[in-house]
Order: C-alpha cells, then sequence, then structure tokens
C-alpha cells in the first residue's frame, strides 16, 4: 500500500511539473478559492500556473501560481510565484519563489527562494536561499545561505553562510558561524566564529573565533581563539585561551589569561620545569612539572635504598604557585605515588599521599632552589595475595599508626623536601 501511494505522488508530482513547464506565461490573476484533484485537473484548468488563491485545496497535487491565504494539499503542494499565509500537505509543499507564512508536511518542504515564517515537517526542512525562519524536522534542515532563526532536527541541522540563532540536532550541527550556538547528540562544527554554546555528546568544532562555552563528553577543538570556556571528557584544544579548560588532556598555544586544569595539561607558553629532589622517604626524585603557575601538574619517579631494601615509585600531583616578592615563590603540592618494595612492581595498595609547602628562590632565569615542610601519608595493604601479614619499614617515622578492619594500615609522619628546578 505504501509502495503504491509513493509511486501514485511520484507520479503526480512529475505530472504537475511537467504542466507547469508548459504553460505560457501570463499576467497573474488572484482568485479566491481553487480545487484541483490532480493539475491541471480543477476549477482554475490550464490556467493554474498563472493564478493566485487565497484558498487553495489539492486532493491529490497541485500547481499553482501564488498563495496569499490557506493552502491544503492530500500529498503535494507546488507554487510556482510566491506564498504567504499557511500551506499544510501530507506530503511535500514546494514553493519556487519567495515565501513568507507557515508550512506543515509530512515529509518534505522546499523553498527555492528566501523564507520567512515556520516550517515543521517529519523528514526534511529544504532552502536554497537567506532565510528567516524556525524549522523544525524530523530527519534533517538544510539553509543554503543565511539565517536568523532556529533549526530542530532529529538528525541534523546545516546552514552553509552565517546563523544568526541557535541550532539542536540529535547527531550533528553545521554552520559557518552562529550568534546563540549549537547543541547535539554526536557533533557540533562550525567554520567561523561563534558566540554562544556548543554543546554535544561526542566532540565540538570551531575554527573561527569563540565567546562562549564548549562541553563535549570527548574532545573540543578550537583552532583560534577562545573567550570562554572548554569542558570535556578527554581532551581539549585552543590555540588562544581567555578563560578555562577542564579535561583531561588539555592543550593551548597562548594562554592570555586564565587556568587549564586537568590530569595533563600543556601550555606552550606556560609553565614548564624539571625538579630533582629528596625528602626524607625517598632520597631521590626526578619530576617534571607542566601547566600554568596557578595550576599545574606534576609527572615524578623517585627511589630510596633504605633497610637493606630498595624502595621506589612513581607519582603524579598537583601543583600551583603563590608570588610572595621579587623572586620568591610559595608552591603548595599534592603529590601521591605508588611505592614498590624492593620489586619491579607491587601488587598490594601501597600509597604514599604528600602534601608539601614550600619557599622557593629563583637564582637565575633558569635555576630555582626551593625547601621547606611536608606532611605524609601512607596507606597500604598489609597482607599479600595469601593472606599473610606483611611487614613494611618505608615510613622512617610516624606520628600516626592504625590498621583497620579491612588490613588497610595507615601511617602519618611529617617530613621535608629539598631540591632545585631548571
Amino acid at each position: 500500500m505504501k509502495t503504491k501511494i509513493k509511486i501514485l505522488l511520484a507520479v503526480s508530482i512529475v505530472l504537475t511539473m511537467k504542466f507547469a513547464k508548459a504553460q505560457e506565461a501570463e499576467k497573474s490573476e488572484t482568485r479566491k478559492f481553487q480545487l484541483t484533484f490532480v493539475t491541471p485537473l480543477g476549477t482554475n484548468g490550464v490556467e493554474s500556473g498563472n493564478k493566485t488563491n487565497k484558498l487553495s485545496i489539492n486532493i491529490i497535487a497541485g500547481y499553482n501560481g501564488g498563495l496569499k491565504g490557506a493552502e491544503f494539499g492530500g500529498l503535494a503542494n507546488i507554487l510556482k510565484g510566491s506564498m504567504n499565509g499557511v500551506q499544510l500537505a501530507g506530503y511535500a509543499n514546494i514553493d519556487l519563489e519567495k515565501s513568507k507564512g507557515f508550512q506543515g508536511a509530512g515529509i518534505l518542504n522546499f523553498n527555492h527562494k528566501r523564507f520567512e515564517g515556520v516550517q515543521i515537517s517529519g523528514y526534511a526542512n529544504v532552502i536554497l536561499s537567506n532565510s528567516r525562519a524556525f524549522q523544525g524536522a524530523g530527519f534533517a534542515n538544510v539553509v543554503k545561505g543565511n539565517l536568523k532563526g532556529t533549526q530542530f532536527g532529529c538528525f541534523a541541522n546545516v546552514v552553509t553562510d552565517s546563523l544568526d540563532g541557535f541550532q539542536g540536532a540529535g547527531f550533528a550541527n553545521y554552520s559557518k558561524s552562529s550568534t546563540y550556538g549549537q547543541v547535539s547528540g554526536f557533533a557540533n562544527f562550525n567554520i567561523s566564529d561563534i558566540k554562544g554554546v556548543q554543546i554535544t555528546g561526542f566532540g565540538n568544532i570551531n575554527t573561527g573565533n569563540l565567546k562562549g562555552v564548549q562541553i563535549a563528553g570527548f574532545t573540543n577543538i578550537n583552532t583560534n581563539s577562545l573567550h570562554g570556556t572548554q569542558i570535556s571528557g578527554f581532551f581539549n584544544y585552543t590555540r588562544k585561551l581567555k578563560g578555562l579548560q577542564l579535561g583531561v588532556f588539555n592543550y593551548v598555544d597562548t594562554l592570555e589569561k586564565g587556568a587549564s586544569i586537568g590530569v595533563i595539561s600543556f601550555v606552550r607558553n606556560g609553565y614548564h620545569t624539571f625538579e630533582i629532589s629528596g625528602n626524607e622517604s625517598m632520597y631521590g626524585v626526578l619530576s617534571y612539572r607542566t601547566g600554568t603557575r596557578s595550576f599545574y601538574n606534576i609527572l615524578a619517579i623517585g627511589a630510596s635504598p633504605r633497610n637493606n631494601k630498595i624502595y621506589w615509585g612513581w607519582g603524579y600531583g598537583i601543583g600551583t604557585i603563590i608570588p610572595v616578592k621579587g623572586r620568591v615563590d610559595l608552591n603548595f603540592e599534592a603529590t601521591c605515588f605508588q611505592v614498590n618494595e624492593d620489586k619491579w612492581q607491587t601488587d598490594r595498595l601501597n600509597l604514599h599521599n604528600r602534601i608539601n609547602a614550600l619557599v622557593s628562590v629563583k637564582l637565575t632565569d633558569n635555576l630555582t632552589v626551593f625547601g621547606g615542610p611536608s606532611w605524609n601519608v601512607l596507606v597500604s595493604d598489609i597482607t599479600d595475595s595469601q593472606g599473610n601479614i606483611i611487614e613494611s619499614a618505608y615510613a622512617p617515622w610516624h606520628t600516626f599508626n592504625k590498621t583497620y578492619n579491612n588490613n588497610t594500615n595507615v601511617k602519618m609522619y611529617p617530613g621535608f623536601s629539598a631540591g632545585i628546578r631548571f
């Protein structure tokens, strides 16, 4: 049944379009009412393409000169001239000139020239010119030109030029620029400036300047400047940042003002130092700091031969620098090391958590010395996989020592740290 309807529709539209091409141009005339079965089988007959109607009813498909009022089509409404009013069709509305008003179709609304108003369709809305409109479609909305308005599509929205408005799609949005933003289930693409938001489940891409917010489940990419915020579940990138980045991995070429906060943040013009230090628990520690002075990440590895054992561990931390005066700064850092005792890998829990409060003095542009107190918390599982008690002498001393019911031992003790950065 559905196949027969589609065939009938296709034949009807083909016949009406062929008939339209065959008509001679005559002066348009306005009529109050017309009724058509399939053009030219209607009250306007062979002159339908030169008649503008105030009320138009097409039982199957009709081709008319224009509309100033309302038009209803069982399958399709086709207008040679302009439309000003309301068009409702079971399958498609097709306007070849400028239109203004409301279009509702079961499958498709198509406008060859400028459209102003509202389009609602079950499948797609297509405008091949600049427009000022609201579009809502079950599948996709397409504007070939500028759009002032809003697009909502269950799958995708496309504006090939600037968008002065908003896009919302179940899968993806594309525009050349935007003033309010884009929201989608998978991806947003904007290849010029945007003022507003980009929110998506997977990724946002903007190749111009962005003033606003990018939020994505996986990645945000801005290839020019960002004045605002990037938040992602994995990776953020911008060439120039004036604002904030939050993600697992962040990259900024030039940070003008703000912060890049993540597990690993690399700011090309930011804070990058290597450090050699020692403390009461690990006699030698090599670490790398990356990010900004206000927030940086620490990657470290350290070792200590004590008690006829070799203790070593790899660690991660975060820190911040507070300027004091001249070349003197305060550093506050928190790090965590997984400590291995006399073996390459210790499977059990053996975490050395550490908070440092350090005073650093910059001797030269490339050399800084530092030192200060620390507070240490060692959290370890005192049993191995067979349930045997494991005695550890990693903590050089302690002011707190308690083993809990789950065989987790916690030791706390004060300490110190000192070293050089370059």
